[in-house]
């Protein structure tokens, strides 16, 4: 199940209970059907976390619950309607509408990742309100074109004061200390904690969702064992795997699972039983192994291997063994690509960027003051990064307000 996907949302971690992010009640992660009641958990979970801030847009104050009929539209019009929302800040408001709403974008949520713009999930701890009381442990969602007026903070429970940013992952943030693993999510502020972890030994960290499964999975790694929890089982899976402390990147294709260590990738099968197979792919003679070291990116049905050498090559699975297919030139112009200070994991994409103003066949990366800077999506990413112009507005931002911790969501 995806965190925030209308479950009451309480969370139970090995015994240590987590704060409810507003009212500071416990909240408990469950899969079982009685534990769904979004009538009772919406209004405190969403309008609390969303209107929380006097920054509000008022677009979001004008919410209703109501009038009357509007809650008893069928779901495949509403479906009809989300996809026609051009920005993030529209399709909060329209979650925040009502119970029956924001059930029915739960229900898509997985696949609208590529439709809206991408926004910048930060820490805005170090920063003071506009009536000059300090904000304190405060994450905000910002739109890059109105970077001044976030589109909602999210204030997680004071457990989390301790906890360092790991990373984001499939709209969701990663808090870890020592063993202890908590999963935001960074739309609803929802949060749920995974039992202890059994080692003290942690290296990546990742969250993912596949599309044709109703869980999600938490994925960690020690030197030579890869784990899994699923949200809101009891217990964590693992299965042996030698060296798993060198892999780089897990993303979701088509339900399946891919990871890549160095140059080599894997499926990781969830069921019936957990384990990692070897994909084989044929690389052609010319491939430099720099080139297998690039970046797995998933666009709709195609799986990208992003070169750092200039190339970028899709994966054909209609062979046995699949084969890397270099990508011609221009063939990335239906993307525009979205990575964080240190290029690694699932970039946030968009579909057709130029409907936003933005151009495709190009990478915003943040840098590691969090402005944006862009380069050609199979250009050298070790050039000098430029500024990018039509961020201008949010690189001033933030400029003026400095941040611990920023990423694309």
């Amino acid at each position: 199940m995806m965190i925030g996907d209308g479950a009451k949302r309480h969370t139970v971690s090995d015994g240590h209970v987590l704060p409810r992010l507003a009212s500071e009640k416990v909240v408990v992660a469950s899969t079982s059907p009685s534990a769904i009641n979004i009538e009772e958990e919406f209004e405190a979970d969403i309008m609390q976390n969303i209107n929380r801030s006097s920054n509000t847009p008022i677009s979001v104050h004008r919410v209703m619950f109501g009038p009357e009929g509007w809650a008893d539209l069928p779901r495949g019009l509403l479906h009809s309607i989300i996809v026609l929302l051009g920005s993030t800040r529209d399709l909060l408001a329209f979650i925040a509408t009502c119970p029956s709403w924001y059930a029915a974008f739960m229900s898509i949520k997985s696949t609208l990742g590529e439709l809206f713009p991408p926004v910048i999930f930060r820490n805005c701890a170090d920063q003071t309100s506009s009536a000059g009381s300090h904000i304190g442990n405060t994450w905000e969602l910002i739109d890059p074109v109105y970077p001044s007026t976030p589109l909602c903070r999210l204030t997680p429970p004071s457990i989390l004061d301790k906890m360092a940013v790991v990373k984001c992952s499939y709209g969701h943030v990663i808090f870890c200390y020592d063993r202890s693993l908590v999963i935001m999510d960074v739309l609803t502020g929802t949060t749920v904690a995974a039992p202890s972890f059994p080692l003290s030994q942690l290296c990546y960290r990742t969250f993912i969702s596949p599309e044709a499964s109703p869980d999600s999975y938490l994925f960690v790694n020690s030197p030579h064992c890869l784990y899994a929890w699923r949200v809101g089982s009891p217990s964590w899976l693992h299965c042996d795997f030698l060296n798993a402390h060198l892999i780089k990147e897990m993303v979701s294709f088509k339900g399946r699972v891919i990871m890549r260590m160095r140059q080599k990738l894997y499926t990781v099968h969830l069921a019936p039983q957990f384990h990692v197979e070897v994909l084989r792919v044929d690389c052609r003679y010319y491939m430099d192994p720099y080139v297998l070291s690039g970046n797995l990116v998933a666009c709709e049905d195609t799986l990208l291997l992003l070169g750092r050498n200039w190339e970028a090559f899709s994966i054909d699975f209609s062979t046995e063994p699949a084969k890397y297919v270099s990508v011609e030139e221009g063939g990335l112009k239906k993307w525009a690509f979205f990575f964080g200070e240190k290029r690694t994991g699932q970039p946030r994409l968009l579909m057709n960027p130029e409907r936003m103003g933005l151009r495709g066949g190009l990478v915003y990366q943040l840098d590691e003051n969090a402005r944006v800077f862009s380069y050609p999506v199979d250009g050298n990413q070790n050039e000098e990064l430029e500024p990018e112009p039509c961020f201008a507005t949010i690189n001033a931002y933030l400029a003026r307000n400095p941040t611990s911790f920023a990423a694309w969501v």
